[in-house]
């Protein structure tokens, strides 16, 4: 298994995210097109990984799981392509839903590499009123299956997730649901292309959903 280390860039820091992330002209028709199908592949029956797969890409949610829990959102940013997405749709019964559309209907984030790299600098400010305290994640997931795809070059997985959130003088906050992640190889190096988080109670009223889930 190779080393998670080769992923990143040790020097790579936020001031590199501000110059990295300026623009993302890559979010067109076509991209919302390739999203609604995504969603119907989602909704295909797995199947287990095997070993090697489990190194590649599991592995490699894990990891990403690890780096949101310690808020190392340089790295984390590092894990994702230049024309990627990261989606928490705000419906339910996915993917029959058309709600699910994020081209016409609202979200509770739909983040280019531009929002991402916008997102973990104002993270990284301390003064976002909304994250005052900050919120500390521990992210469990499970249930790895592999998710046929149309698309050369791509690999998709989906599981299952359980996170739980707090913040000082604030209740715990639990969310659960699952998440599918596009892989693809950018530079020769293994990364995510697409994620969507769909929460089970998407629809419902929630506490501050102001960090990365």
């Amino acid at each position: 298994m190779k080393s998670l280390d080769d992923y990143f860039d040790p020097g790579f820091t936020v001031d590199d995210i501000l110059a990295d992330a300026k623009t993302s002209p890559y979010i067109n028709d076509a991209y919302y097109a390739k999203l609604r199908a995504d969603m119907q592949e989602w909704d295909a029956a797995g199947a287990p990984l095997t070993e090697a797969e489990r190194q590649d890409y599991e592995a490699l949610i894990l990891q990403e799981n690890w780096l949101l829990d310690r808020r190392n959102f340089e790295r984390w940013y590092q894990l994702y392509t230049r024309e990627c997405v990261y989606w928490v749709p705000a419906a339910h019964d996915l993917p029959a839903n058309a709600e699910l559309d994020p081209q016409s209907h609202v979200t509770i984030a739909f983040d280019d590499r531009r929002r991402m790299g916008d997102r973990i600098v104002w993270l990284r400010t301390g003064v976002a009123y909304s994250q005052l305290p900050p919120s500390y994640t521990a992210h469990h997931a499970s249930g790895f299956v592999r998710v046929s795809t149309v698309t050369k070059g791509e690999v998709k997985v989906r599981s299952q997730f359980i996170l739980h959130e707090m913040r000082a003088n604030n209740p715990v906050q639990t969310l659960s649901g699952w998440m599918g992640h596009v892989f693809k190889s950018e530079d020769g190096k293994l990364k995510i292309d697409r994620k969507v988080v769909c929460l089970l109670d998407a629809q419902r009223a929630h506490h501050n959903l102001t960090f990365l889930i």
